[in-house]
């Protein structure tokens, strides 16, 4: 769980969470790999979820991958 808290550096693919809060609300981080990543880029039917980084065998949504807004520290 560690993982999912600690900041990572930035590069030229991370995705950009200063975009509206409806891109926000569907960015999707993995637990393994620390990608992060539109939930549409992790699935192909809505229904079953697979970390795209092609070197990261994550699955599931709350299993290995988890909602951007809920891993974020609360502003509150």
């Amino acid at each position: 769980m560690e993982q999912l808290l600690e900041s990572r550096e930035t590069d030229a693919n991370d995705v950009d969470l200063s975009r509206g809060a409806d891109d926000f609300d569907s960015l999707l981080f993995c637990g393994r790999c620390g990608e992060r990543f539109q939930a549409s880029e992790a699935t192909d039917d809505g229904w079953y979820y697979r970390c795209p980084n092609d070197d990261c065998d994550a699955e599931g949504i709350h299993e290995d991958l988890y909602p951007v807004k809920d891993v974020l520290p609360s502003t509150h």
